[in-house]
């Protein structure tokens, strides 16, 4: 059978004449001469397509095809009547009537419209199927994700205070103590990686949270750069801080935002050749009519294709252009959520390959 169909008008010679027809065609039909007749068919059956009279004995194909709605959101609807007009289609659009026919019937453009409330009928179940595929595969993938950083952050954990007393119970000579660094720094790296896989799979299950507090944003910029700092001097950049002075007190979470400041500079200093220069810089600036203070990080390093740059913010992308550094895509995402969750909004710009690049991000001003 082609699909199910249910007929639903008060003149009996209609039915009769589209029910012999449609059964030529291979459908299975039914037959309603009233509303709730018609109703309590839909409460038996599961119809494809539900063919509805308006004018009914018993009130208006609207009324019926409200109370049908109320049990089946699934039928597609055709309304048929001989009173065409725009109040009555207008109706019959709001109550998700997919097409809308006029008496006397030409019945090759009815079985057209039954052909196309079928197809789209079907479209709409693979749809639903797939979005329900990938809702449980993205279930899956959050809870492995969870599991793995969980089971790796103890491994990891184990192997660092292993490390830390066989390094306290040894007198290495230069060529270990080299070594021990070469460990020192893949434990470290590990240890980043695992972090950005936890706030991955806590924004993913909805369980990402800030701890708000009051700060002054110049000392979160001063403070950040310590660490980087070093790096950039070890591969012979240059990392400059530039703070605007009266910058305003700002309500957020410190740890998150210098965590944002971290990655952005860690892509800067990564993708940076030897003589370059990074800037760290915050000032007063007003986005979309909001207070706020506008955070930059720019460098002078390989710059950024304009087809990237749309794509940098996804989870797990990692461009074109990215040289290693074992990391797994994470970190400009997991940035974008943190400063989204602070009512700011972070980008990035560049003039293409070669001419460097600035990422931005915006933290209203406000009370804890």
């Amino acid at each position: 059978m082609k699909g199910k169909i249910l007929i639903v008008d008060d003149d009996a010679n209609m039915r009769e004449s589209v029910n012999d027809n449609l059964e030529v065609e291979g459908y299975e039909t039914a037959q309603a001469s009233s509303a709730a007749e018609a109703v309590a068919q839909v409460k038996r059956t599961q119809f494809d397509v539900i063919l509805m009279d308006y004018n009914l004995t018993d009130g208006t194909g609207i009324d019926a095809i409200q109370k049908i709605r109320a049990l089946n959101s699934e039928s597609q609807i055709l309304m048929i009547t001989a009173h065409a007009n725009l109040d009555t289609a207008l109706k019959a659009i709001q109550e998700s009537v997919d097409d809308f026919l006029t008496k006397p019937v030409n019945f090759d453009h009815l079985k057209r419209a039954i052909a196309k409330s079928l197809e789209k009928m079907r479209l709409k179940q693979d749809l639903k199927s797939a979005n329900d595929k990938n809702l449980r595969l993205s279930a899956m993938k959050s809870k492995f994700m969870s599991m793995a950083s969980h089971d790796l952050s103890n491994s990891l954990m184990t192997l660092q205070v292993s490390f830390e007393m066989l390094a306290q119970s040894i007198k290495p000579d230069d060529e270990q103590v080299k070594k021990m660094r070469y460990i020192s720094s893949g434990i470290g790296q590990i240890s980043r990686l695992i972090e950005d896989l936890v706030d991955w799979a806590s924004i993913e299950q909805g369980k990402f949270r800030l701890e708000t507090n009051l700060f002054d944003a110049g000392s979160l910029v001063e403070e950040t750069a310590v660490g980087p700092a070093a790096r950039a001097t070890v591969r012979g950049l240059t990392l400059k801080t530039e703070l605007q002075p009266g910058l305003p007190t700002i309500a957020a979470d410190k740890k998150r935002l210098s965590q944002v400041l971290n990655n952005l500079l860690e892509n800067a200093i990564r993708h940076t050749p030897k003589g370059g220069t990074v800037t760290m810089s915050a000032e007063k600036a007003v986005d979309n009519g909001v207070e706020c203070v506008r955070f930059a990080v720019r460098d002078t390093g390989d710059g950024i294709a304009p087809e990237e740059v749309g794509k940098l913010f996804q989870s797990f992308y990692q461009g074109e252009s990215a040289s290693g550094g074992g990391r797994l895509g994470l970190g400009l995402s997991i940035s974008r959520e943190i400063v989204d969750s602070h009512g700011g909004r972070i980008w990035v710009e560049s003039a293409g390959l070669g001419q460097g690049a600035a990422f931005l991000f915006t933290v209203p001003v406000g009370k804890a």
